[in-house]
């Protein structure tokens, strides 16, 4: 088994610190642009410090929560590196959720502080925390000092929170210091080498932990962040144009995302000149044909499968060879990255045999702190480790995986009804609970049918004695209250759900929809 630590006692800078350095030592190059507007690494640091002096006045200190509803923007990527100048926390809070969904993260988190747009804070419930709009008060944050402020944070200070789908019904948050991130960065950056400078695009939603790894590991690097508007960004055709023309180099996507892209750039013929690197994770890669006459049609352009939950950033890599025939239909997640150790075990805690299966345990310096407020759930997911010195700890994935002979990882599946959907991670029992609090409702069950880009979530209803739970009623209450990519595709209606012999929902036997 293939383990790897970090050195006793070693300290690496934090994100917002190697971002100072990367701008005191090219202050004229360009940090990240968006159309025609460009900002250099010191125009984006006298920003970033300016608002975080402005956050600090406000109460931000260490573990301070600051929450970012923001459009995807400029302001955006300013707004999270300066709570981390701050010595803040930043909570995500996607302003497309639903007004419960944003309440309850809001409430969860207790933010003191929320970052916003005028225009998006009229619309966002109101709280106990202070709106700090970037628009409507700039006079105000313009008046700041351009120095940072002065504020240490230690390795085990928090860095951000994002909620992720929860069994109980509820978003969890999985909170991860500076220490777990600050190795994410020195893994990545030297993994890159002297290619690490690059042109990347900003692709996912800052409620996605890949947000973090493009946003930092480019700036750490030297490189420029490419953002892209969000019609772009849904639009594959249109996408590929937009990465053909800003000469994106490097691209982090999920593998729905990337098998669309690749369907889209096969059919048309779409050639990437500038590009040479593709990182997925999120979810399961296969090789399917588009993929690989993308790359055959991108010759330049290596493809990455990287893995790792909410709870642990990234765990694993692997990089598939250049030849896209040689490689196999399901690329395995690699072997551990520095600092993180994988331990493939059973349920006594003991290791698999090399090409046994058993549940994926991670450890080491990539571990969350566990989840905000839920010492209960962190206990359950975050055990003690037998393997490391008292007080280490397993993080149990809850997913299966086995050994090869070459000492990499492949992943089987999941040991629960925890499936991804385009890359989010969604809990078929927080859509459940969703589902069953319609008020038509008696019994539901939910599954996801397809694979890549084609997966869907379908709901399967009974509805209660002399009531009709119709479909648009039931998808107009779940999307009430669940994020978009959690609301079912389909409804199937059913008279009775089929059970196991021990009264489990049969979900094997629930049937496909039409």
């Amino acid at each position: 088994m293939s383990t790897h630590t970090v050195e006793p006692g070693a300290r690496t800078a934090a994100a917002h610190e190697r971002f100072a350095s990367a701008a005191a030592r090219t202050p004229h190059a360009v940090a990240v642009e968006l159309g025609a507007e460009r900002v250099t690494y010191a125009g984006l640091d006298a920003r970033a410090c300016r608002l975080a002096r402005r956050l600090r006045r406000l109460g931000v200190g260490p573990d301070g929560r600051v929450a970012l509803a923001l459009e995807r923007s400029v302001e955006m990527v300013v707004a999270v590196l300066a709570v981390l100048k701050a010595g803040g926390c930043y909570v995500p809070v996607d302003p497309a959720y639903p007004a419960g969904r944003i309440a309850h993260m809001l409430a969860d988190s207790r933010a003191s502080v929320l970052v916003t747009t005028s225009a998006l804070a009229a619309r966002l419930p109101a709280g106990a925390y202070a709106v700090l709009a970037v628009d409507a008060d700039a006079d105000l944050i313009g008046r700041e000092s351009s120095e940072p402020p002065p504020v240490e944070v230690g390795p085990e200070s928090l860095a951000y929170v994002l909620y992720t789908s929860g069994s109980t019904g509820l978003p969890k948050g999985a909170a991860l210091p500076h220490r777990a991130l600050a190795n994410l960065l020195r893994w990545q950056v030297a993994r890159w080498g002297d290619g690490a400078a690059a042109r990347t695009l900003q692709f996912s939603s800052l409620s996605f932990d890949v947000s973090f790894q493009e946003i930092f590991s480019t700036w750490c690097a030297g490189g420029t962040l490419v953002l892209v508007d969000d019609d772009t960004r849904r639009d594959a055709q249109a996408l590929l144009a937009y990465l053909r023309e800003a000469r994106v180099e490097r691209l982090f996507l999920p593998f729905a995302a990337l098998q669309n892209l690749a369907e889209v750039g096969v059919r048309t013929e779409a050639e990437l000149p500038h590009l040479r690197e593709v990182i997925t994770a999120g979810e399961a890669l296969r090789a399917t044909p588009q993929l690989r006459a993308f790359f055959r049609m991108n010759p330049r352009a290596r493809l990455e499968n990287q893995y790792g939950p909410s709870e642990t950033h990234v765990v694993s890599a692997h990089l598939l060879p250049a030849d896209p025939d040689a490689w196999p239909p399901l690329p395995p997640i690699g072997a551990p990255v520095e600092g993180a150790g994988l331990h493939v075990l059973d349920a006594r805690l003991d290791a698999s045999a090399p090409g046994e299966e058993g549940e994926l345990h991670a450890s080491g310096a990539a571990l969350a702190r566990g989840y905000l407020a839920r010492p209960a759930l962190t206990a359950e997911r975050f055990v003690p480790s037998p393997f490391g010195p008292a007080g280490a700890r397993l993080y149990r994935t809850g997913d299966r995986a086995r050994w090869t002979p070459d000492g990499e990882l492949e992943y089987l599946g999941r040991t629960d009804a925890q499936v991804k959907v385009r890359g989010y991670r969604v809990e078929l029992g927080e859509v459940e609970a969703s589902v069953a609090s319609h008020p038509a409702v008696h019994q539901a069950a939910v599954a996801a049918h397809g694979d890549g880009a084609a997966k869907r979530l379908v709901a399967y209803v009974v509805s209660l004695p002399g009531r009709t739970a119709q479909a648009a009623s039931l998808r107009a209450h779940v999307a009430a209250r669940l994020p978009e990519h959690m609301v079912p595709a389909a409804w199937v209606a059913l008279d009775a759900l089929p059970l196991t012999p021990s009264g489990k929902v049969d979900r094997r036997a629930l049937p496909e929809p039409a």
